[in-house]
C-alpha cells in the first residue's frame, strides 16, 4: 500500500496540471457559421408588404437606402434619399436612372445601388409619361418651354395659367413660357424632368416627370449625357441592381433617331442657360 499511494497521488496532480494547462491555453473562439443571403429569398424592399400592420418593423439598418424605402411612409414621401458618395461616380457607363410610374419615384442606380431616390409627378391621364427606355439628350439650367406657359393681356394680367399654344394665342396677348429648371430631355418631341409641382403618389405634369427644385437641382450637378433613363408601369427588380423588364414601350423611335442604344453624337448637348437655344420647344 505504501508504494501505491504515492504513485496514485503523483497521477492526480499530473492531471490536475495538464487540466491547469489546457485552461490557460489561449484558445480561438468557434466562429459562427453565416449562411450567404440569397437576393431572390428575401423581400424587395421598394415593394414591402404589411407596411399598414401595426406590428411591421422597419428591419434594415437606419440610413441605408434599404431602411428608408422600408419606411411606413415609402412611397408616399416628399422625403428623398441620397448617398453622396456613389453621385460622385456617376458614369454614362455604371448608372441608370429608373422612373416607376406607380410608386411616383425615381432612382438613380450607380453599380447597382440606389445614389438618389426622390418624389417625382408624372403625366396626367391623356397626357401620360410614355414608357421605354430613353437616354438624356440634353441639359438645360434654365429651360423654358415654348408650348406650355400662361397667356397675358396687354394691361399684364394673366388670362390662362394653363395655357397650351398650339391651340392658339389669343389676339393681342403674349405668350410667356412656363419655366422648367434643372431640365432634362429624354425624347426629341419634348418629354424630359424638369422642377415642377409634386405631390406624392399624383401624377400631375402633361407628359414630363416633375421633381422638386432641391431635388432637380442635385441631380443635375451629378447627371451625365446619354444616362440611361428607364421609364417603366412595373417596380424595378431592386436586387438586380434596378433592372427593368422591357414591358408597355409606347416610345419607339422614329428610324435613325434611336436614342436607347445608338445615340447619334450630333443631337446631344448641353445648352447654356443665355443661348437662344435655351427656348426649344419642351
Amino acid at each position: 500500500m505504501k508504494r501505491i499511494l504515492p504513485l496514485s497521488l503523483a497521477a492526480v496532480l499530473l492531471a490536475a496540471c495538464s487540466q491547469n494547462e489546457r485552461f490557460y491555453e489561449p484558445t480561438t473562439p468557434a466562429q459562427p457559421i453565416v449562411q450567404p443571403l440569397i437576393p431572390e429569398q428575401l423581400p424587395n424592399p421598394l415593394d414591402l408588404p404589411g407596411k399598414e400592420l401595426p406590428t411591421y418593423v422597419n428591419s434594415y439598418p437606419e440610413g441605408t437606402h434599404e431602411h428608408f424605402a422600408a419606411r411606413k411612409d415609402y412611397p408616399l414621401t416628399l422625403d428623398y434619399y441620397a448617398n453622396d458618395a456613389l453621385l460622385s461616380q456617376v458614369t454614362r457607363a455604371n448608372s441608370k436612372l429608373v422612373i416607376c410610374i406607380p410608386q411616383q419615384r425615381a432612382r438613380l442606380y450607380v453599380n447597382g445601388k440606389v445614389a438618389l431616390d426622390w418624389a417625382v409627378s408624372t403625366g396626367t391621364n391623356g397626357h401620360e409619361t410614355p414608357t421605354g427606355v430613353f437616354r438624356i439628350i440634353e441639359k438645360n439650367e434654365d429651360h423654358k418651354s415654348s408650348r406650355y406657359g400662361k397667356f397675358i393681356d396687354a394691361n399684364g394680367k394673366v388670362t390662362n395659367s394653363n395655357a397650351d399654344l398650339t391651340h392658339g394665342l389669343p389676339e393681342g396677348q403674349t405668350f410667356e413660357g412656363a419655366g422648367m429648371p434643372y431640365w432634362h430631355r429624354f425624347t426629341p418631341d419634348g418629354v424630359g424632368l424638369h422642377t415642377g409641382k409634386v405631390i406624392a403618389g399624383r401624377r400631375l405634369s402633361h407628359g414630363c416627370v416633375r421633381t422638386q427644385n432641391h431635388v432637380a437641382k442635385k441631380f443635375f450637378q451629378h447627371s451625365v449625357l446619354q444616362l440611361p433613363v428607364y421609364i417603366t408601369r412595373a417596380v424595378e427588380d431592386y436586387y438586380r441592381g434596378g433592372f427593368v423588364k422591357p414591358i408597355d414601350v409606347k416610345y419607339r423611335p422614329k428610324p435613325g433617331n434611336d436614342y436607347t442604344d445608338n445615340v447619334n453624337p450630333t443631337q446631344i448637348k448641353i445648352v447654356p442657360a443665355n443661348s437662344p437655344e435655351a427656348r426649344f420647344q419642351a
